[in-house]
């Protein structure tokens, strides 16, 4: 069967013939995340781990992983000593431009996270970054978390988080109480795009209010976000987590702000003009967004390996004529029986029946809408008429 992401890349790949988008995005590989398929303790992956965070923050932290703490599936993957550098490895097929990055600690099982290095802008169009744990840091475990801010593409926050050891030999350490102090005294992590209230700029890499004392600034364009944004917004709707811990950076002072009002049922397309399309010759750019060609471009379609029916699209989404209900979301990882199916959410959103499970919700492309309703085909209608998904080769 094949992964959740490769069927999303492949069923955007044919959805308006001639569009240019990218379907991949980032993730990290060392050290392994939680339900990541590089982590060896890892017993349910989630084949989506590039995916972005909930744009309401309701999965915010770590997507809510750190809920395996105190199970097989949640040992630690690593151990650095107080004082080391390692090397933190970033892998995916597009990187949205770069952006500004940040490596942090928990040690109160994600209810704070404290930065112990920030990298503004230029990240990750590399695959591999270094860190310094804090020679001041408490030995014990911890959560390792990487966050990043894309430049290009919609508004985004994503988020690994590694469960790990502090400990092993050392240099010179400082005694408990000062290491304490110290620690402490270090930034909380950057948070923005979660429906808290602050926001990043587009085609900027965000620079962060508060870096801490280990920053790297690659230069580049740079903007400071927009909104209500401290050191560490709040998010609107944070996920919880269990165990305990000592340490860490204080919880933010400013309280949460209040959720963002629900999107409309069908946002209005976007102009061909307002999403400029990658250089041949530079990095891929990711993010589900599509560039569509004026009625002037002469491009012939790009090859897809989707089976297609193309009619003219009439004003509004046609009624679903495959079978099943006109149900709304699924929770992802929810199960279910008719594996293969289709599920389009008001006619803004889908997600899919893959190995027994519902998928996360994924947005449709500005321009495009789909069927409410759950089937075996998904009916999308755009600017080039409709499009029935049934099935996909690979």
């Amino acid at each position: 069967m094949p992964s959740l992401h490769s069927v999303t890349a492949s069923l955007l790949a044919g959805l308006l013939a001639g569009g240019q988008l990218a379907t991949a995005h980032m993730e990290m590989s060392f050290p392994p995340p939680f339900r990541s398929k590089f982590n060896p303790h890892a017993t349910n992956i989630d084949y989506s781990m590039t995916a972005p965070l909930s744009g309401d923050g309701s999965n915010y932290p770590c997507k809510g992983y750190q809920s395996d703490l105190g199970t097989p599936a949640g040992a630690s993957t690593a151990t650095f000593a107080p004082g080391s550098t390692h090397n933190m490895t970033i892998t995916g097929g597009a990187a949205h431009g770069g952006g500004s990055c940040q490596a942090a600690l928990s040690y109160d099982a994600g209810k704070t996270f404290t930065v112990i290095k920030s990298i503004i802008g230029g990240c990750p169009l590399s695959s591999n970054y270094d860190f310094t744990i804090p020679d001041d840091a408490q030995s014990g475990d911890a959560l390792f978390a990487w966050t990043w801010y894309n430049e290009l593409g919609n508004r985004e926050f994503y988020m690994n988080c590694a469960p790990i050891t502090i400990g092993g030999g050392a240099a010179a350490r400082r005694d408990t109480s000062k290491r304490a102090a110290a620690f402490s005294s270090r930034p909380s992590i950057f948070l923005a795009n979660i429906g808290n209230g602050c926001t990043t700029v587009e085609s900027a890499d965000v620079t962060f209010p508060d870096p801490g004392p280990d920053v790297t600034d690659n230069g580049g364009k740079q903007a400071p976000p927009s909104g209500s944004c401290g050191a560490a917004a709040a998010p609107a709707a944070p996920g919880t987590g269990s165990g305990s811990g000592s340490g860490g950076s204080a919880p933010p002072a400013a309280p949460p702000a209040a959720p963002p009002a629900a999107p409309p049922v069908a946002p209005p397309a976007a102009p061909p003009t307002t999403v400029a399309a990658p250089s041949p010759s530079g990095p891929p750019q990711g993010g589900i967004f599509i560039t569509v060609p004026t009625a002037s471009e002469t491009a012939a379609p790009a090859p897809t390996t989707l089976q297609t029916a193309t009619k003219t699209a009439p004003a509004s989404p046609p009624a679903n004529t495959g079978s099943g209900s006109s149900s709304g979301s699924k929770a992802a990882g929810t199960a279910c029986s008719n594996e293969g199916a289709w599920n389009c959410i008001g006619g803004t959103a889908f997600q899919r029946c893959a190995s027994g499970q519902w998928s996360a919700s994924i947005p449709m492309a500005a321009g495009t809408s789909c069927s409410p309703g759950t089937s075996d085909t998904l009916v999308m209608a755009g600017r080039r008429g409709i499009r029935r998904v049934r099935n996909l080769a690979f």
